[in-house]
């Protein structure tokens, strides 16, 4: 059999058929010519070329048949009208002329064409119709031949087959419709009791639509149907005498059993399914209690109240722990990657340092939250806030539903309709709540190392191994007050549920414990990070506090801060979510003396600290004097505006008297006012806490104070011995003083250098230092003389002069010990004079050295100006007077006692004509 053909186009189909739409809706004959067909078509969807030759494509799969016709130019129904509005609606004239000559053209090629074809294949013409004639007789006489009918008895034989098979076919199709209408008959006498019979699928259209309360509303109705009046259900005929059958009522019987067996199933259906509803744990709380109550409808003998409270106790025990575990592995993780390998804790404490620098510099302008929240260890910090806020969120989440209805299991309101009894007590309910808060107090135990206060050892650094390592007290300190924070809101959600008392107490316990925890987390960072505070210290002067530097400002923000955080850990100020975003003012509570004591200690600690810091600072091991990069100033410092840019600070005597002079100021005005504000904050008095913090200051102050003074100090006294004690020096016999030694002006100069370098680095220092080194030199001066036996006039003169003029020199600097030394000194050159024959002219003596000393003192005034006392610097002397004294070695007394100073020297200056004693 050869292959169907079944590209048949549609004019071809409307021909065979006799019709005259191919979306006919009733059955016709319409007569078609041949003429009415399309020539020159073999598929469904052809195109045909533009005969006009404009480029057009005639595309003729949308066309219907009578379009077709018009518009191909081989059909006779061909019309130019139709062609040129389907094919060329928008052509020109230019473009119809250019059509109309190109048309032409190609007809007469195809006319030319066709006489040509014709005169080469007459022959051909001629053998196609004798081969045509020759098949026709062939044919006639076998395929057509009479007794074959014409060829159409294979075709009857074919049809009375089909008709036998129709019969098979088509007889039970009848039947069945004899069978219809027989049912049609039977639903009018079941109409009455439609809706029993459609209970089975109107059971399970209300559970696709989760209309369970419908459904049990309906299944109840049907089975009060059922049990009280079958026979409405379902009429059973009479016999003659009024009695029915006994078959019938088996028959009715074994009916309404089978619908009921259906509705049973589905019912069993919709139990199996609310089931397994009451074990989602993402359903509202009211959609579980009307599963329930459904549920406890059907008297099953399983409580449907302890599915729930299992599948839901299980659900959040699990979610807790799955929380928890994912949040260790993305902690340790972030930890592992940012582990450093370095052996020594240089490189950390140098990266805390920058941190901290950081974070200071944006609390002194006010915008910490950004800069102290991302600083280092960030983004551990942001794992285990997010493991805390997971793990809480897994057990609030569903715990108040399953609260909620277990207070209701609990009252009673499920049981009233249960048809049995569980051996289950209802207070078991408390008991799973219970389980789940001890398990999140577990879980965060766990990862925070919390334990009681009472067995916590103090002073240990009991740190939880997955924190960061590289994250600064200030950090550290807003990050534990975020975490503590969520901690107190599930603390006082949970506790708003009213659980237990139980439940209630191990709640306040683990807050207190993370409290406690987070305490001495916060106290060991603090007390590290004041150990390498001194890293900050970048030797820029204050414009607030001459001759101190900023580091004192930063400390003292420092300290604030982390003690203020310190105090709200510790329960002076509500972190949760509730308190903090509330518009009151922040209500401050008092605090456990057990937390007092923590932080009053760390406090004091941590000054402790400050001070070696500082003092590691003025050493030779200072990171200045080592060569290490310092940390770059703060942005907050204006370029030109440091008073000490010009101050070298890698000297070491330089950095000695910042520090001692930033002492002063700790002294004076920091410590105290640091002090008396924690003292109100926690409402405790550290009165020996201050003195005993004080006197360590001052010892530290006076110990490198004489470390920078004592070498000065050794080096004049050089110069003096040396200068007195000459071996070339004959006090009896040296003739009278023409000058004066080079050693006095020796002496001075050095004093003029110290003078230089403390009024460039500590002014405050200046009188301190000088009133020093001014009673050592003239001590040393006393006892250099005292080992002198005897003076002649000349020698005597000239001790004389040289002492005066210094002593008028530095009159400024001279305090009532080095007056009373100098006064002794005098004492002693006049004892020590041996007067011998010819120094009866001692007033013209006097005269001359009178003027030496004048010409002297006129000839070095510009070198030793910075010792003449000043209207301002006498006011800087007489405020800084108790302050520069306070490291011991004396400020140099009253203004009081300057001034007899000053008159007893003028009274020595007139009596110099003659000399003391004598």
């Amino acid at each position: 059999m050869g292959r169907l053909n079944v590209d048949i186009d549609d004019d071809t189909l409307l021909k065979a058929y006799k019709l005259s739409s191919v979306s006919a809706t009733r059955w016709e004959e319409v007569e078609q010519d041949a003429d009415s067909a399309v020539p020159g078509l073999t598929g469904p969807a052809e195109n045909d070329t533009d005969p006009l030759g404009l480029g057009a494509t005639i595309d003729l799969r949308d066309m219907d048949a009578e379009t077709k016709a018009a518009v191909l130019i081989t059909s006779k129904s061909f019309n130019p009208k139709t062609f040129l509005s389907v094919v060329h609606p928008n052509a020109t004239y230019q473009d119809l002329s250019a059509g109309i000559a190109h048309l032409r053209a190609s007809l007469d090629s195809r006319s030319e064409a066709i006489r040509v074809l014709v005169e080469e294949n007459f022959d051909r013409f001629v053998a196609v119709k004798a081969s045509t004639d020759a098949l026709y007789a062939e044919m006639k006489e076998g395929i057509l031949a009479e007794q074959t009918d014409f060829a159409s008895k294979p075709l009857k034989d074919h049809l009375k087959a089909a008709a036998q098979k129709a019969d098979q076919v088509f007889l039970p199709v009848l039947e069945n419709a004899m069978k219809a209408q027989k049912l049609r008959t039977t639903l009018g006498v079941f109409e009455r009791s439609k809706f029993f019979f459609n209970l089975p699928s109107s059971l399970v259209e209300c559970i696709e639509a989760g209309r369970y309360e419908a459904a049990m509303r309906d299944y109840k109705k049907g089975k009060l149907l059922l049990e009280t009046r079958p026979n409405q259900l379902l009429p059973i005929g009479t016999t003659k005498d009024g009695q029915s059958s006994g078959s019938a009522q088996q028959q009715q019987k074994r009916i309404l059993d089978k619908v009921w067996a259906t509705v049973e199933k589905v019912m069993g259906q919709m139990r199996n399914e609310l089931l397994a509803k009451l074990q989602e744990p993402t359903r509202s709380v009211e959609e579980q209690e009307k599963t329930i109550e459904i549920l406890y409808e059907f008297n099953i003998s399983d409580d449907p109240a302890w599915t729930y409270f299992d599948a839901q106790h299980k659900h959040i025990v699990q979610n807790m722990r799955d929380a928890y575990g994912a949040a260790v592995k993305t902690i340790q993780a972030l930890v592992d990657k940012a582990t450093l390998t370095s052996p020594d804790n240089g490189p950390l404490n140098r990266e805390l340092a920058s941190q901290l620098q950081a974070c200071v510099q944006a609390l002194e302008m006010k915008q910490p939250e950004v800069v102290i929240a991302q600083s280092g260890g960030y983004e551990i910090w942001e794992a285990i806030e997010a493991m805390v806020k997971n793990v809480s969120e897994a057990m609030l989440t569903p715990l108040p539903n399953f609260w909620r209805i277990s207070k209701a299991f609990m009252d009673g309101r499920y049981r009233k309709n249960a048809g049995s009894s569980s051996r289950r007590s209802p207070t078991q309910c408390r008991t799973m709540a219970l389980d789940v808060i001890k398990l999140y107090i577990s879980l965060l135990s766990e990862f925070f190392l919390f334990s009681d206060m009472a067995v916590m050892s103090p002073g240990r650094d009991t740190t939880p191994p997955l924190f960061p390592k590289s994250s600064n007290s200030l950090t550290t300190a807003h990050h534990l007050m975020k975490i503590l924070g969520e901690i107190q809101d599930s603390v006082n959600d949970v506790t708003g549920m009213e659980i237990s008392g139980e439940a209630t107490s191990s709640l306040k316990s683990l807050l207190e414990s993370a409290r406690w925890k987070f305490s001495d987390i916060l106290v060991n960072a603090w007390l590290r990070d004041a150990n390498i505070f001194y890293h900050l210290e970048t030797w820029v002067g204050s414009t607030v506090d001459p001759y101190t530097t900023l580091y004192l400002s930063q400390m003292r923000t420092f300290e604030k801060h982390i003690t203020t955080c310190a105090f709200k850990i510790a329960g002076g100020v509500d972190l949760s979510s509730s308190a903090s975003s509330s518009s009151r003012p922040t209500k401050q509570n008092s605090i456990p003396t057990e937390f007092v004591a923590k932080i009053t200690k760390a406090f004091l600690d941590s000054l402790y600290a400050f001070l070696d810091g500082m003092v590691h600072l003025a050493s030779d091991e200072s990171p200045t004097a080592n060569g290490v990069k310092s940390l770059p100033p703060t942005s907050t410092v204006v370029p030109g505006t440091n008073p000490l840019e010009l101050v070298k600070v890698e000297d070491a005597d330089t950095r000695i008297l910042l520090v001692v002079s930033n002492f002063g100021h700790l002294m004076r005005v920091l410590i105290p006012s640091m002090i008396t504000e924690l003292e109100a904050a926690f409402n405790t008095s550290l009165a020996d806490d201050r003195k005993t913090l004080m006197t360590v200051v001052q010892e530290l102050d006076k110990t490198l104070f004489e470390s920078y003074f004592k070498p000065k100090s050794g080096a004049l006294t050089s110069i003096v011995r040396n200068g007195i004690l000459d071996p070339h020096m004959d006090w009896y016999e040296t003739p009278q003083p023409k000058e004066i030694r080079p050693y006095v002006y020796e002496t001075l100069m050095f004093l003029v250098g110290i003078h230089a370098q403390v009024s460039a680095a500590a002014a405050p220092l200046l009188e301190r230092t000088l009133n020093a080194l001014v009673e050592d030199v003239a001590e040393e001066a006393l006892r250099c003389f005292r080992q002198v036996k005897r003076f002649g006039m000349g020698g005597m003169l000239r001790a004389t002069l040289e002492i005066e003029f210094m002593h008028q020199t530095l009159s400024r600097y001279v305090t009532p010990s080095a007056d009373q030394t100098l006064s002794e000194l005098y004492t002693k050159i006049s004892q020590a004079y041996a007067k011998r024959p010819g120094d009866e002219n001692l007033q013209a003596h006097l005269d001359g050295v009178k003027k030496t000393l004048a010409d002297a003192r006129r000839a070095t005034g510009i070198e030793f100006l910075c010792f003449r006392q000043t209207k301002d610097r006498s006011k800087e002397k007489s405020r800084a007077g108790a302050g520069a004294g306070a490291g011991g070695g004396g400020s140099g007394g009253s203004a009081g006692e300057a001034r007899d100073r000053e008159r007893k020297e003028r009274d020595r200056r007139r009596e110099v004509k003659e000399p003391r004693g004598g």
